[in-house]
């Protein structure tokens, strides 16, 4: 029409493609189907670029459906990729943008939410190692910012509040004790007392007329963690601390592990962790290092006549519970609790004197964003 393209019409690129449908003043403008160095168009154009409604097939294999604006995509559309990763959702010039679903299966990552200018920014849920890993909560910048709860489906530890940068805000740095009624550290006078777990292990037994230095005073400096020969040890809250030592309530699920032990010097000078066992039943006990200098034990096998309760020569004498190596449990709502049942028995046949509780990081981290926290070792006195 006047001499330009107007209407139904082809246009032939050479050996590279053409244009097929509709022309306006000219220009390709309506629907219509181009190919073109390997890729195919059908749907809307304006003025030669993609624009309304359409379908693009990518010479790698990957396509678009949805909306375009000058060439863009721009509002809803399925961007399918050769890896297999897909979005569906809003766009705005090329970007991500809105509310959409992107799932990458190489890097076994999924998100539904939202997005601005091609990055996570808003409210979404983020599945990581293929569900693994499970984040609700607020994003900034393709982070995790802002209030959120992280699961980790293997550690088993889930973290609820702020995060920042990808980062929990205040992430758990270490261990603490403190007494049930109490939100005082053991751990102040345990700092104290290491002096005289010290003092004990290099107290030489067979030194006569020497006196043992004194106790390390205590008083005034916080609750001190005792325990009683023969019975539990008294119930104890294992805890999450930051860098500032304030208690960590946003995270739970850490496994942890609680053995106990005592130090002894040897005549080389080395020093030894000897174990003790909880809900150790025996009445006396003979540490192995020992067993050569040990008195021969009595034996009732000479004797005729057997005494008041003893068992019938046809019964089976069953030995003692010999406790265990350690215990376990795990954080929930900030802290766990340890001690005060039978599992937890300080056995009859320990000597009085100080002794070391241990907390260890059990949990499983392998592949989460998680650390592991050093262990805490902590001197308490035993009566």
């Amino acid at each position: 029409m006047d001499g330009k393209k107007h209407g139904q019409g082809r246009l032939s690129f050479g050996a590279d493609g053409f244009y097929e449908g509709s022309f306006e003043d000219g220009e390709i403008t309506g629907q219509g189907r181009q190919e073109l160095n390997g890729w195919s168009y059908v749907g809307g154009f304006l003025r030669g670029q993609k624009h309304g409604e359409g379908t693009w097939i990518r010479a790698d294999g990957g396509s678009y459906t949805g909306a375009w604006a000058q060439g863009k995509y721009s509002g809803h559309g399925t961007l399918t990729l050769p890896s297999g990763e897909k979005y569906v959702g809003g766009f705005q010039m090329h970007k991500f943008h809105g509310s959409g679903s992107h799932q990458d299966p190489k890097k076994a990552m999924s998100y539904e939410g939202e997005f601005s200018e091609g990055l996570r920014h808003g409210h979404g849920e983020l599945k990581e190692r293929d569900g693994a890993s499970i984040y609700v909560g607020q994003f900034q910048g393709g982070r995790r910012d802002g209030e959120g709860k992280s699961i980790d489906q293997v550690s088993g530890i889930s973290y609820e509040g702020l995060w920042h940068q990808d980062q929990p805000q205040r992430p758990s740095s270490s261990w603490d004790l403190c007494p049930m009624d109490s939100e005082e550290s053991y751990l102040v006078v345990g700092e104290l007392l290491k002096e005289e777990a010290s003092n004990q292990l290099h107290a030489d037994p067979k030194a006569k007329g020497k006196k043992a230095p004194p106790p390390v005073d205590t008083t005034g400096q916080g609750p001190e963690l005792k325990g009683v020969k023969g019975q539990a040890l008294p119930e104890v809250k294992v805890r999450l601390v930051d860098a500032e030592q304030v208690p960590v309530a946003e995270e739970s699920g850490r496994c942890f592990r609680v053995t106990m032990y005592k130090e002894r010097k040897m005549a080389d000078g080395e020093v030894l962790r000897r174990p003790f066992n909880f809900g150790d039943a025996r009445p006396t006990y003979i540490d192995p290092l020992d067993e050569g200098d040990a008195p021969p034990q009595k034996s009732n096998s000479g004797s005729k006549k057997a005494g008041k309760g003893s068992p019938m020569p046809d019964e089976e004498v069953v030995p003692p519970f010999i406790g265990h190596e350690f215990l376990e449990n795990s954080i929930g709502q900030g802290f766990a609790v340890i001690g005060g049942s039978e599992d937890w028995l300080l056995p009859v046949h320990l000597v009085p004197a100080i002794y070391w509780l241990r907390v260890e990081d059990v949990t499983k981290l392998e592949g989460s964003i998680w650390d592991a926290l050093p262990p805490l070792e902590i001197p308490f006195k035993v009566e």
